[in-house]
């Protein structure tokens, strides 16, 4: 049997592959690839398609998307002061959910077993003993290991726009904002990636930088290639489950997540999600958040970090042109920031307490 780890990274395609698994268990079920669920409402799901013998069966609950992630949050805990997020709800124990997946193995006895989370990246920094907790429960298993990175200014860019659209109090990354991210596994990416390599030394190993991911044609395509599993034929698609923010938008939302109380704060958050896409925004390609001293000092302290990872998949660079990292993009945030505000409509948000909070940042932007 072959067991694939997904272990993430994070802001690479990961929900988009788990979407794409957890809508067709039954189809990829009958090529003997299981993605197993690990407590009731999974469980409860999974019988509920494979009863009517087809996929099309909605879900709308993280804990069947991603049932990996339950796990490894859950594992975390375990080991660490680490909370589980609030969205994985009514989870079982640890050994409950690895007894889960060990009676899945013995009684399908499926060809391969897909485990995808890219909260596993976390585990070597946090927990690097529950690498070897999960591996055992696979004592006899064919390991490959799939990794996707990203260039580590545009992930932090992306990872900046997570927490901000989920409402965490951060600060801006062209200010002391940045400093979070650089001394943990997102940025030291060795601290995510050797600690798996180094537990399971007879797995196949596949890392996969984020460009190369969508020449490919995205996380599912890039996946389905390195693994060589038959996932494309005759599935259904997932759709998009994890909508951005535009980086126009993240000073304000950022700002909101601070002055407003949460209700309002979600509110306005919510309305710049779902109904900005028509304001003609300026191009996230187009509008710097760092400035150019924080992206010197992106280059300087990720060198040794990219060296390392090309010597490892036998690449010149690993990242090509790393040393673009430098370049400003030409449109300071607090432009893209004034731009977006002329373009609102403070009274269409539908909130009193957020539509008054965007005049106020009018005020302090326009005048």
């Amino acid at each position: 049997m072959r067991l694939i780890l997904y272990i993430g990274h994070h802001k690479v395609g990961s929900t988009a592959l788990q979407a794409f698994l957890a809508q067709n268990t039954v189809a990829l079920l009958q090529r003997g690839i299981l993605y197993p669920p690990v407590e009731s409402l999974g469980f409860s799901h999974f019988l509920a398609k494979c009863a009517r013998g087809r996929d099309e069966v909605e879900f709308d609950h993280v804990n069947i998307r991603e049932p990996h992630s339950a796990l490894a949050y859950r594992m975390m805990a375990d080991a660490t002061q680490r909370q589980v997020p609030k969205q994985f709800t009514k989870l079982p124990g640890t050994p409950q959910m690895l007894n889960a997946l060990r009676n899945q193995v013995e009684q399908i006895q499926p060809e391969t077993v897909v485990l995808a989370s890219e909260a596993f990246s976390n585990f070597g920094e946090a927990a690097p003993s529950q690498i070897d907790r999960l591996l055992k429960a696979f004592p006899s298993a064919d390991i490959q290991i799939y990794c996707a990175l990203r260039r580590p200014d545009e992930y932090m860019i992306s990872w900046h726009g997570q927490r901000i659209k989920v409402g965490e109090p951060v600060f801006p990354l062209r200010d002391v904002g940045m400093a979070p991210y650089t001394n943990n596994i997102h940025f030291n990416y060795d601290r995510a990636l050797w600690p798996w390599i180094t537990r399971a030394p007879d797995a196949k190993i596949s890392v996969r930088s984020y460009d190369d991911i969508l020449a490919t044609g995205g996380s599912i395509e890039d996946f389905a290639h390195e693994t060589g599993l038959d996932l494309l034929r005759e599935t259904l698609p997932a759709g998009r489950h994890n909508k951005s923010l535009a980086i126009a938008t993240f000073e304000i939302v950022r700002r909101a997540n601070h002055e407003l109380s949460a209700p309002d704060a979600r509110h306005l958050r919510d309305y710049l999600l779902w109904h900005t896409g028509d304001l003609d925004l300026i191009p996230n390609r187009d509008i710097e958040l760092f400035g150019p001293t924080h992206r010197a000092e992106i280059v300087e302290r990720f060198v040794p970090i990219h060296r390392q990872l090309s010597e490892f998949v036998g690449k010149e660079e690993f990242f090509p042109g790393i040393e673009k990292i430098r370049d400003v993009k030409p449109i300071p945030e607090v432009d893209a920031v004034a731009d977006t505000l002329r373009k609102l409509d403070p009274q269409a948000i539908g909130n009193p307490n957020a539509a008054q909070f965007l005049e106020n940042l009018k005020d302090e932007y326009l005048t």
